[in-house]
């Protein structure tokens, strides 16, 4: 089953974390050099780091920045084949060694093996909030930052989450490769925007089954969803002012959604099933015209333990071409997904496309 754990619950509002998370490097004497986090705390790490641990949902970016070979230690979901979910990580898919680290917590139970980190001795060690990384450099003596590795679905949290990666890749020694990836993320981002900018379009759009610590079914929604933002599609959720801008998945009334009626539904893939089950015992749900004209479909699991940016811009381009045939008509959204998980997991982006489709379908068009 599969379910989003979120442990990024940083203490700064987004806007206040882009504005002290720029990564600032300045030399310090000795083998160390003082970097400022997201969090706006400066601590002293290695001038050379070559064993590292990622915290709080952080070792999916230490595989982006191409600094897998470094990491230690992993936390629990990521040494099971199935995410502990139901479904495989893509950068344990594209990294299945790391499934054989040692484990150092569990960002499922908030969790973190104190111990064990100080046995393996990192360089440097990376956490989801100021409170985590004080408590692991207190009790450990290790030097541990904080980066921002959460939702992206507002442009401040997109800019943290980019200067977070900048980051870590001055902390790993990967600093060409963090410019790489974040000119990625941006060329993709101008890519969507210009294929949609000019579409005058009444189409209205619903996900469905956003996961939070669990699998939700059709009433679990994210009115700030990525893909929607980006394609500048018309989120029928997205008037909603969620007071937790870290968290996006939202539970809405049955009544809200049919009340709604939005003209395309996209589901979680790892919620497809629960799904399925809603419209079965809920008939009503027959009249929302995306379920009466067959516009349903299947999407990749953007949120599972933490936020997938990989999936998130697979997701993208299979909705455009979805919902912008025309525009989109030079994609295949398979081949497109393969050179994005190629893009963000160093490793081979078919295989993990293909892996993903055998455990929850891939794109597809639903029958709700």
């Amino acid at each position: 089953m599969i379910a989003c754990i979120i442990a990024i619950v940083v203490l700064l509002s987004a806007t206040l974390i882009y504005a002290l998370g720029s990564g600032n490097l300045s030399s310090s004497s000795g083998n160390t050099v003082s970097i400022t986090d997201v969090a706006g705390r400066t601590v002293q790490v290695p001038v050379q780091v070559n064993k590292v641990i990622g915290t709080g949902c952080s070792a999916r970016e230490i595989v982006y920045l191409n600094a897998s070979d470094k990491l230690v230690g992993i936390e629990q979901i990521e040494t099971n084949s199935t995410g502990g979910w139901g479904t495989q990580l893509p950068y344990t898919i594209a990294h299945p060694e790391l499934m054989k680290l040692p484990v150092v917590g569990n960002a499922k139970t908030d969790t973190v093996n104190y111990e064990k980190i100080a046995e393996l001795k990192p360089d440097v060690v990376f956490a989801g909030t100021a409170e985590q990384a004080d408590e692991i450099q207190s009790k450990t003596g290790i030097p541990t930052l904080v980066a921002y590795v959460g939702a992206v679905g507002t442009s401040d949290q997109m800019n943290s989450y980019k200067e977070s990666l900048k980051m870590m890749g001055k902390v790993l020694g990967k600093e060409d490769r963090a410019e790489e990836l974040t000119s990625y993320i941006d060329s993709t981002q101008e890519d969507l925007a210009k294929r949609t900018s000019n579409i005058n379009s009444n189409k209205t759009v619903y996900l469905a089954g956003q996961a939070f610590y669990g699998t939700h079914g059709i009433t679990s929604t994210n009115p700030y969803y990525p893909p929607f933002v980006m394609l500048n599609a018309s989120n029928v959720a997205g008037g909603i002012n969620n007071t937790n801008a870290t968290i996006h998945a939202i539970q809405i009334d049955k009544e809200q959604l049919i009340n709604w009626n939005p003209d395309f539904i996209f589901v979680e893939g790892g919620s497809i099933a629960t799904i399925e089950n809603d419209t079965a015992k809920n008939i009503e749900y027959q009249n929302i015209t995306a379920i009466k004209n067959g516009d349903t479909y299947g999407v990749l699991t953007y949120c599972l333990y933490s936020y997938n940016k990989d999936e998130m811009f697979a997701n993208a381009y299979y909705i455009g071409k979805v919902l912008y045939p025309e525009q989109f008509k030079d994609v295949d959204p398979e081949k497109k997904a393969a050179e994005i998980f190629t893009e963000f997991d160093c490793g081979n982006g078919e295989s993990v496309y293909s892996t993903l489709k055998t455990q929850y379908g891939g794109f597809k068009q639903l029958n709700l």
